[in-house]
């Protein structure tokens, strides 16, 4: 191994010094420094081959010149150092010529010319609108109104952009520097500026750190292979605080059974520190479950628990293999696809309707039935439209495809399979809502969610058990077999919401449930004892639970934050309370950030080195989960968290996968981005469209070449600052030594 991997460094040591200097490692144990020691004058030359060639060169720069190197050795020094600043000087160019085109440098009447030169930097497109004190101000314009269109119509940049927080952060710190900032290298970006973000990064999560002693944690793991078929596991840490990513790990090379995926957990656990782990979610995978049970029996205080979320999509995934669910979907999906692959049709629906009728949700049978909602809410319309006078005259309303869509819309039975597909199903994707929600741990409430989604789909359709029953089993079959567990139970007779509810559940399931994990929760027996005994307070309202302002704020707060407020005269029982509801119920926090590891590990970036990729994917997912922390704090109670703001490429409601046929131009130009936001051209081609909406190998063979970097598309214009050296190695690229 050690070989291999020396053979691969000197391969891509193409530098000549190499040749004349041998490897030197130098320090203790705990650290240890890697110099070049000179072959000719057994010289330790600290920093590098850069610093090894200005030795045999004799440059007298930055360290003193070999004595004994041969003239012969010190020519082809020289000539390679040569080669290698025309190089560098050629690359300077080329990129400033880049810049200079992108930012509209000598635009249009050669205003702001780039060749005057300033106290404070070169010229650029900014000072057509700037007024220079030594100039004559009759022949410079003034600089418009900050926010006109004048003032900001030169800044062309992917919309996609202006979504990121870190493009107004950049603005307002290049504005506070005034002109002259000189852009980071390349070389800065990847060294000091990135250690200095890895630091960042570690202190805001160490707040999030300093809350697990109070609060206990779960760790949450999933896996998925990306579309270089890498196997991956994300390892995530979360409590009522947020969500910390962990590690991404590469398990391509390992058979993903029992054995290895408990001896990953196992090790995540003993890093994280037992006595604060409380549960560990993963989907329900059988290798999971068998892990998971593993897990158990060798940890005695702590829960392994099947993702709700996965749980509750499997059930809605069963249910629309039933025949009324089958023809509903089958149906809709025939009318979204027809009105989304042709853009005469797209715009007099829009015409018609005001809205978009495909709602794409955090998981496919999510999308599904929030979909059919859509569909049943603008009915009226759809039918007004297809009834149209612009219908029957168009062309569309003359093709066979154009007639059978019509049919359905106008058709009672269509519809009637709709509703009751939506009466059957919406419940439960309540019940997804609530555990995808991430606003507020949801552990205290998924027992009662799910009793009450049950009772409502039996009302919905009737209230006779014949109606329902199958339902149900289908649903048993997944709640009471697979999801349910004590931690549930015990959270929902621990939540004061249900605690003090006149329709509390009597099912001794649930004080099973709750002693069950006091033994496992509270190792301690004298400490189990004193909870247990707390436990009459809280049931009687006694002591601070009989304060009107807990009372009255029951409904207004989190069960955790109740429990904190209100606990403090059953201190034992209180740390139990907040370590159970403060848990939540899915693992979906991985699967919303599998595309990290993608966007850092790419073709052009597949020469990083392990600790910078690591870094790199570090920071991103951290930034991402604390961005949609605060974004779900400011979220409205009538916004709903299932839904996304795009839709996959391969989104089944309007890609026609039984269909490979070339897309003409106009077909292509119906799949911009716009399908989706609700702003397409209605009047021409699109030229802004993005690969978000391929519908097959034609259009995926139109996008080839381009991929998504968090928001913004990376295409070829990005080739430059997008590109790792050949060794990844420590010299800056544009540094005047070599």
């Amino acid at each position: 191994m050690v070989r291999g991997k020396e053979k691969s460094n000197a391969s891509l040591r193409r530098d000549p010094s190499w040749k004349y200097s041998v490897q030197v490692d130098i320090g203790g144990a705990e650290k240890t420094y890697v110099y070049l020691k000179c072959n000719f004058c057994d010289k330790v030359v600290k920093g590098g081959v850069t610093r090894m060639k200005e030795h045999l060169s004799g440059s007298h720069k930055n360290v003193a010149p070999c004595a004994n190197v041969p003239d012969k050795v010190k020519e082809e020094i020289c000539a390679y150092m040569k080669k290698s600043i025309t190089a560098k000087h050629l690359q300077h160019e080329q990129f400033d010529d880049r810049v200079k085109h992108g930012s509209y440098y000598g635009s249009e009447s050669g205003k702001g010319s780039s060749s005057t030169i300033h106290s404070r930097g070169a010229r650029g497109p900014m000072d057509q609108y700037m007024v220079n004190p030594g100039e004559d101000r009759g022949q410079t314009q003034m600089m418009p109104a900050a926010g006109t269109r004048e003032g900001r119509r030169q800044n062309a940049i992917p919309f996609n952009v202006a979504t990121s927080t870190a493009y107004f952060n950049m603005l307002r710190s290049v504005g506070l520097y005034g002109r002259g900032l000189k852009a980071p290298s390349m070389y800065e970006l990847r060294t000091w500026i990135l250690k200095e973000e890895l630091h960042n990064t570690e202190q805001s999560i160490e707040e999030i750190k300093r809350t697990w002693s109070e609060t206990g944690v779960t760790i949450m793991s999933d896996g998925w292979s990306d579309m270089k078929s890498r196997s991956l596991i994300n390892i995530l840490v979360n409590n009522p605080y947020g969500t910390v990513f962990l590690r991404s790990v590469e398990a391509s090379d390992e058979v993903k059974n029992a054995d290895f995926l408990f001896n990953l957990l196992d090790g995540v656990v003993e890093e994280i520190g037992e006595q604060l782990v409380v549960q560990v979610v993963t989907d329900n995978a059988s290798a999971y479950k068998a892990a998971g049970h593993m897990l158990m029996e060798k940890r005695k205080h702590l829960y392994w628990t099947p993702c709700a979320a996965h749980c509750i999509d499997l059930i809605l995934e069963k249910l629309g293999d039933l025949p009324q669910h089958k023809n509903a979907l089958s149906k809709a999906k025939k009318i979204t696809k027809f009105i989304y692959n042709h853009s005469w049709v797209l715009s007099l629906m829009r015409k018609f309707s005001k809205k978009e009728i495909i709602r794409p949700a955090t998981t496919r049978f999510a999308t599904s039935y929030l979909t059919l909602q859509s569909i049943l809410d603008v009915r009226q319309p759809l039918e007004a439209m297809f009834t149209s006078t612009q219908w029957l005259n168009s062309a569309w309303g003359k093709k066979p495809e154009g007639k059978e869509v019509r049919r359905h819309i106008l058709n009672n039975k269509f519809w009637a399979t709709v509703t009751y597909a939506i009466l059957s199903t919406r419940p439960l994707v309540q019940v997804l809502r609530l555990v995808d929600a991430e606003k507020k741990p949801a552990m205290g409430f998924i027992y009662n969610a799910m009793d009450e989604a049950k009772e409502l789909i039996a009302h919905n359709l009737g209230g006779e058990e014949a109606s329902y029953r199958e339902i149900w089993d289908i649903i048993d079959a997944r709640w009471e077999v697979q999801l349910h567990r004590h931690l549930h139970a015990a959270a929902y007779y621990l939540n004061p919401q249900f605690q003090y509810s006149e329709r509390k559940s009597s099912n001794p399931e649930v004080k099973l449930g709750l002693y069950h994990c006091m033994e496992r929760l509270i190792p301690d027996l004298a400490v189990r004892k004193i909870a247990d005994l707390q436990l009459v307070l809280f049931r009687n309202r006694e002591g601070f639970f009989g304060l009107h302002a807990a009372k009255s704020t029951i409904t207004k707060r989190s069960p955790v934050e109740w429990w904190i407020q209100f606990g403090d005269s059953t201190p034992e029982l209180q740390s139990f309370a907040v370590r159970v509801l403060g848990l939540t119920c899915s693992s979906s926090g991985c699967e919303r950030n599998w595309s990290t590891y993608s966007q850092v590990q790419t073709k052009r970036r597949n020469r990083l080195s392990t600790l910078r990729m690591n870094s790199l994917v570090y920071i991103m997912h951290n930034k991402r989960l604390r961005d949609r922390r605060l974004r779900n704090k400011g979220l409205k109670d009538d916004e709903d968290p299932l839904v996304c703001e795009d839709v996959a490429s391969d989104n089944e409601w309007f890609i026609d996968d039984e269909t490979d046929l070339p897309l003409s131009d106009l077909q292509l130009e119906d799949l911009s981005v716009d399908v989706l936001r609700g702003e397409a051209d209605q009047g021409g081609a699109s030229t802004s469209a993005t690969p978000h909406t391929s519908t097959s190998s034609a259009a995926q063979q139109a996008n080839k070449g381009k991929r998504k970097v968090g928001n913004i598309e990376d295409d070829e214009d990005l080739t430059f600052i997008d590109t790792i050296g050949e060794e990844d190695s420590l010299e800056d690229p544009f540094s005047d030594g070599i």
